[in-house]
């Protein structure tokens, strides 16, 4: 830590574009599930949430869905349980605009339902915009999983009500995003929106085939882009949101350090970034404690949260009068003692 004076962020307006949802529950909800569910007690504070913690591969981060989420999500009350915490978490945080990404393929794989699964989206989607939170749902496609394999899904969800969109996801290597056109049109001709992680694993080539040879206007991760300057200057040019997620990249190895995290680099050149957490569960680190980091550990400040996070507000989903009311929320707020 930097010594410099810590703020309360609990209470900032905020909006998060890049949250999957099997990656979102808290800990301590997960270690009661086993408990309930299997009698099994696990440890109060994984190894993982260790600040000197990187995962050797990506490879050895998806073990841990299979070891803790999956069981969890093969009992009958499974999802409804997840999907209440994570919503849970997002009202905890004051998080005002979420996008999430759900695994639309694994649902059936673990033997749930996946209209079932949508109904308990959609209970608990009414229930955050009671509380003046709102969720959109983007459905996950899996690069590796095939092409044919991504069709069908966007076939199959791409006209159910609660979905807002898709998300190509996974291992980049061997994948370029152009190969997932033929689904990714499928959706938009729906009017439905995409998106891309892209440059996260490989180098910027990903991410300015995703703007240039799709039209994607929204970049998962993106920590590539600072090595050339063009695709700087295209994702500036052409407003690409890039959904930043710094102690991801840290924990998963794709940036040397937090420190060489390229959020500020990005912001300076005039690409609007956003702060997100990606897989909190596995990383430690809620948008919350995100934006708090930024602040000990790369001395950002009030401001710029605000600007990253008001990108996030422009970016959303909304009605303008809901988004003007968001912004003008944020505008507004002041960390207490200010």
């Amino acid at each position: 830590m930097s010594g410099r004076q810590m703020f309360d962020l609990s209470k900032m307006p905020k909006a998060e574009l890049h949250l999957h949802l099997e990656g979102a529950p808290s800990w301590s909800t997960l270690r009661m599930a086993h408990k309930r569910h299997y009698g099994t007690e696990l440890p109060k504070v994984p190894p993982w949430y260790a600040p000197d913690f990187r995962f050797s591969d990506f490879g050895e981060f998806q073990t841990l869905f299979e070891q803790y989420i999956y069981p969890w999500l093969r009992v009958p009350s499974g999802y409804a349980e997840l999907i209440h915490d994570v919503v849970e978490g997002l009202l905890k945080q004051n998080i005002r605009y979420a996008e999430i990404n759900v695994a639309a393929a694994l649902v059936e794989q673990l033997g749930a339902s996946l209209s079932d699964v949508f109904r308990l989206l959609e209970a608990e989607i009414e229930r955050a915009r009671a509380k003046d939170c709102r969720i959109r749902i983007f459905v996950g496609l899996l690069r590796n999983q095939g092409v044919e394999d991504a069709i069908y899904w966007v076939r199959r969800t791409r006209l159910v009500s609660i979905v807002t969109g898709f998300d190509l996801q996974g291992n980049e290597v061997g994948w370029p995003p152009d190969m997932f056109k033929p689904a990714l049109d499928l959706a938009t001709e729906v009017g439905k929106r995409v998106k891309v992680h892209a440059g996260e694993m490989t180098g910027a080539q990903n991410i300015q085939i995703a703007v240039e040879k799709l039209g994607i206007d929204q970049i998962g991760h993106g920590t590539s882009a600072i090595q050339n300057p063009k695709v700087v200057e295209l994702l500036r040019d052409r407003g690409v949101t890039v959904e930043m997620c710094p102690t991801s990249n840290e924990r998963l190895q794709n940036v040397a350090s937090y420190q060489d995290h390229p959020i500020f680099a990005l912001d300076a050149a005039g690409v609007p970034v956003t702060v997100n957490s990606d897989d909190p569960t596995f990383f430690g680190c809620n948008l919350t404690d995100e934006l708090s980091r930024l602040i000990t550990q790369r001395q950002a400040k009030i401001s710029d949260l605000k600007r990253w996070t008001r990108n996030a507000f422009r970016q959303a989903i909304l009605d303008e009068f809901t988004r003007d009311r968001l912004i003008a929320e944020l505008e507004q707020w002041l960390p207490p003692g200010e």
